[in-house]
């Protein structure tokens, strides 16, 4: 296998074409000669069946309350980074059937479900420009049309675990433990193996977790597969101190200080605000940060807004770092406590 040099390439269509201008469609045209897409990529108002992940929306705006985080669309299983509001179509959550149809079941943070439903949406919040125009101001967010799956049916499932036989004929992302057999690199996962080449691994790779991104060649029965065209990496940021490293994250700001946040946890970026073409609206974004991860004693994050001497605690940091923007990060780059 082939140490990731650029784990994803995902083309920038921006940097590609030149930005063409929005295209008017006529309300009166839709359903006729025009039809709306949503996130899950079939029509607004076509009932699909999809599985994933119930999760908590963000704080503010209009996507609070229970999300879902899209791993199957209509039995496909997709590393898609896709979160949408979910909303009863009758009932209530775990409230009782009474008069005909179906009862959905109580909902729990972290829980995987089978949902039936359908996707629909509607424009909310304000144009900017009517607060510039001296409309009394409001707390809101900006014009924009938001999604929501209404739910018709649900049930409780068990978790989804990506497998290499779940992405027959795509590229997928897929972690294992490195274990080295008969001088054979391979990555071994709960009922399945992949091989990525004909010499073993390093011995500080043995025994850490790791994961590769190619398609995978199956060998048989869904058991054992051969990565085609493939990479990898290792994923905890232990495994990686005193190495470079190639971080897939989302860059944070608060209060003038950036910081990194990657699958959950929080890093330095040495002179990160300061990286050529760095700019504000990087907050949040998707990127990929390169350098050498350390240690080191460094400011808490977690007291940003409360004092200017803040307690020193140890962060990871990458140092002599660069970065590259992404469009967006995959599903599994996520972590399900992670907000959108």
């Amino acid at each position: 296998m082939k140490t990731i040099i650029n784990l994803i390439a995902i083309p920038i269509l921006a940097a590609l074409c030149l930005a063409a201008e929005p295209q008017n469609i006529p309300i009166s045209q839709l359903g006729k000669n025009y039809r709306l897409i949503g996130k899950l990529h079939v029509p607004l108002g076509e009932v699909v069946t999809v599985e994933g992940v119930v999760v908590e929306g963000p704080y503010k705006g209009y996507e609070g309350g229970f999300n879902l985080r899209v791993q199957r669309i209509q039995g496909k299983t997709t590393q898609e980074d896709i979160q949408i509001p979910i909303s009863p179509f009758f009932y209530k959550w775990g409230e009782k059937a009474t008069v005909g149809g179906n009862a959905l079941p109580k909902i729990e943070m972290g829980k995987t479900y089978e949902m039936e439903g359908y996707e629909t949406g509607g424009y909310t919040g304000v144009p900017s420009e009517v607060f510039r125009k001296g409309a009394v101001i409001i707390q809101t967010t900006n014009h924009y049309f938001r999604e929501v799956f209404t739910v018709t049916k649900a049930k409780q499932i068990e978790p989804i675990n990506y497998t290499p036989g779940m992405f027959e004929g795509q590229r997928a992302l897929i972690q294992g433990m490195a274990v080295s057999r008969e001088g054979k690199a391979l990555m071994i996962g709960n009922g399945w193996t992949v091989s990525g080449g004909n010499t073993a691994w390093p011995k500080d790779i043995i025994g850490k977790q790791i994961e590769t991104w190619g398609m995978y060649k199956d060998g048989g029965e869904r058991k054992t597969f051969t990565l085609i065209d493939g990479t990898w990496r290792l994923v905890q940021l232990e495994d990686q101190v005193g190495r470079k490293v190639e971080l897939r994250g989302r860059a944070r700001s608060l209060n003038g200080e950036w910081w990194f946040h990657y699958r959950g946890v929080d890093l330095y970026v040495e002179n990160m605000q300061n990286l050529p073409g760095w700019n504000v609206d990087n907050h949040w974004k998707s990127m990929i940060i390169r350098g050498r991860l350390e240690k080191a004693q460094l400011p808490s994050l977690d007291q940003i807004s409360e004092k200017e001497d803040r307690d020193l605690k140890e962060y990871f940091i990458v140092k002599d770092a660069e970065w590259t923007p992404l469009p967006d990060l995959l599903g599994p780059e996520r972590p399900f406590t992670e907000p959108d």
